[in-house]
């Protein structure tokens, strides 16, 4: 397909102007690099009209027809790239290369004098990035096949790391290849429906998080992959018996931020399937109360002797009820599983089994 490269720069001035507008992209160097990266030259073969739109577009499919990588959306790419705060001259390790797009976008924000590693865990994926790079007219950039969860420690140590891939846990080599002060920023799927952005700065080994914006990316592959849920028989035998319809109703028509709020701020968050329908609650040691949709409402039963996390579930609620709180306002620190300090003053523990995450 012919492609005219000044169609596609009045496209991508249409995009940049809609991301400025939306507030996903601020004038700045960011703003610079992505007027400099044409993304039709990593998606070749694709509509300028397609390309050049604020979406994400699948790049390859597994043999169910599942995507298994994607050229992000170009909104979340530029949040994730301001909250990098790439300055020329440093050095970056990107985990998840995709097709080269972002590792572009990276070179130019610290060019002069930096240097970029991408990584990705599919040789085609490389192969398309480097051929990508090639046509963007981008040599230096290194692209490298392995697994990301190891990182890449011949071009340690690294100022910023950058995973382009939601992890449910934080890998050990990231804190060996970080530089102390480094900044990494990385899709965290810790509970809910909505995954987080968070931009954490290095301090000895933990991570204290520099703000968050909400996110959504495919799973990364490899170590790192979230394993599968194991059974929860206790959960299933309360959900195996009618619930008690509570009559609280929540006013929201699609109560997603509040349940994203929910399940990093309260423990004893559950989301499970019932009747073939989503619910989700909170859960206490004899029973869950969970929030159903119903005829266009959303009602809250009890299965179990779950009287007191109804109580809990309540009382959450008027509390985001009031004071509406932000999901960007969250702090979420990560600190190795076996040394955290004292995390009384958190709101919420969560745990995986390299990192502790502390949500306050």
């Amino acid at each position: 397909m012919e492609v005219s490269e000044l169609e596609a720069r009045e496209r991508n001035l249409e995009l940049i102007a809609q991301l400025e507008a939306s507030g996903s992209l601020q004038e700045g160097p960011v703003a610079d690099a992505f007027r400099a990266v044409l993304r039709h030259h990593f998606l070749p073969g694709r509509p300028l009209t397609e390309v050049y739109e604020d979406t994400a577009l699948p790049t390859k499919v597994d043999e169910r027809g599942v995507p298994v990588s994607s050229s992000s959306q170009p909104a979340i790419m530029a949040l994730m790239l301001e909250q990098l705060h790439c300055r020329p001259g440093q050095a970056v390790l990107e985990i998840g290369a995709g097709t080269g797009y972002n590792a572009a976008l990276l070179w130019h924000l610290v060019t002069p004098g930096g240097r970029v590693v991408t990584m990705d865990i599919d040789e085609d994926l490389c192969q398309q990035a480097r051929a990508g790079l090639l046509q963007a007219g981008i040599e230096e950039v290194l692209v490298v096949c392995a697994d990301g969860a190891g990182g890449w420690p011949a071009g340690a140590p690294y100022d910023r790391i950058v995973v382009t891939a939601s992890v449910t846990d934080l890998s050990p080599a990231w804190v060996e290849q970080l530089a102390e002060g480094g900044r990494l920023v990385v899709p965290l799927a810790l509970a809910g429906r909505v995954q987080q952005s968070v931009a954490f700065v290095r301090s000895g080994r933990s991570f204290f998080s520099d703000g968050l914006v909400s996110c959504g990316f495919l799973g990364v592959r490899g170590w790192l992959a979230a394993p599968a849920p194991e059974p929860d028989p206790e959960l299933e035998a309360w959900l195996a018996e009618p619930g008690r319809p509570l009559g609280a109703v929540l006013t929201e028509e699609d109560p997603l931020e509040f349940e994203s709020w929910l399940a990093l701020t309260h423990p004893g968050y559950v989301r499970a399937s019932l009747a073939g329908r989503p619910v989700f609650g909170l859960r206490d040691a004899g029973g869950v109360a969970l929030v159903g949709a119903e005829e266009g409402s959303h009602v809250v039963a009890v299965h179990g002797a779950g009287e007191g996390a109804a109580t809990r579930l309540a009382a959450a609620h008027r509390e985001w009820t009031r004071r509406r709180p932000r999901l960007g306002r969250l702090r979420i620190d990560a600190f190795p599983a076996g040394s955290e300090p004292d995390l009384s003053r958190y709101r919420n523990v969560i745990r995986r089994p390299r990192f502790t995450f502390a949500v306050e």
